[in-house]
């Protein structure tokens, strides 16, 4: 089956906590499990973590500017897809990707070459893999309340058969 590899990238990781962590397995394993009904396998994930010294502001994301600017910033020289980790993005967003990320992550600014997500507990289960969704190339879905992909947040977690297609497709998949 495709698959995709993730650097779990966490921004301020000082701030980072055991039931932090607990909630970032339970997103992971979430997303795997979702992906997995479409035939889409989460393959690799490995760990980062970006100081509070070194991220500076990039600890609280407080536009989508921002949240693109600290994908300029930062990358991880593999071929997994760098998901930045945030304790806080105060609003009402909770995640920023590009629809169709691009594999070349040392574009330069104002291209985003990653995913941006806030730790927000349960929420963040939904909130990766939603954002992921967009990264390989899912929009938004407007009429379906119950799909992963549903605007407004929380939806119902599921996709389609034709998402995962999609998704198959990315320049990030692996055979």
């Amino acid at each position: 089956m495709p698959g995709f590899s993730l650097n779990m990238i966490r921004v301020g990781s000082e701030a980072f906590t055991g039931a932090d962590e607990v909630i970032l397995a339970n997103a992971l394993m979430f997303t795997q499990n979702l992906y997995g009904t479409v035939g889409v396998v989460l393959r690799k994930v490995e760990n980062y973590f970006i100081s509070m010294a070194d991220a500076g502001s990039y600890t609280v994301i407080d536009t989508e500017s921002e949240a693109i600017s600290l994908t300029a910033q930062w990358t991880v020289p593999n071929t997994g897809i760098d998901v930045f980790i945030v304790r806080s993005w105060p609003g009402t967003l909770a995640g920023k990707s590009p629809v169709g990320g691009p594999c070349d992550k040392n574009l330069p600014f104002p291209n985003m070459t990653g995913v941006v997500i806030e730790l927000n507990g349960t929420d963040t289960n939904t909130v990766l893999a939603h954002e992921l969704g967009h990264y390989l190339g899912l929009s938004h879905e407007t009429t379906d309340g119950t799909n992963l992909m549903f605007i407004v947040s929380p939806n119902g977690g599921r996709l389609r058969f034709d998402q995962g297609e999609i998704m198959k497709k990315h320049c990030s998949m692996q055979p």
